[in-house]
């Protein structure tokens, strides 16, 4: 997210959609600013591929008893 900061309808829409509509009403400035914490990126990722470290896979045969 950039530096803007959230628009007031943008804001309750995504508070309608957390079910936090009762909170923003009770503590606008605090989940505002919440919010605003939580959409920005956590890091600079360019180095990583998505792909660095695969799921492992679920096998069900190796739990088979013979």
């Amino acid at each position: 997210m950039s530096e803007a900061s959230l628009g007031p309808e943008l804001l309750r829409l995504l508070c309608e959609q957390a079910g936090l509509t009762r909170a923003l009403k009770m503590f606008p400035d605090g989940v505002k600013a919440a919010a605003e914490r939580g959409l920005k990126p956590v890091g600079d990722h360019s180095g990583i591929s998505p792909t660095a470290s695969p799921a492992p896979v679920f096998d069900p045969s190796r739990f088979e008893k013979e």
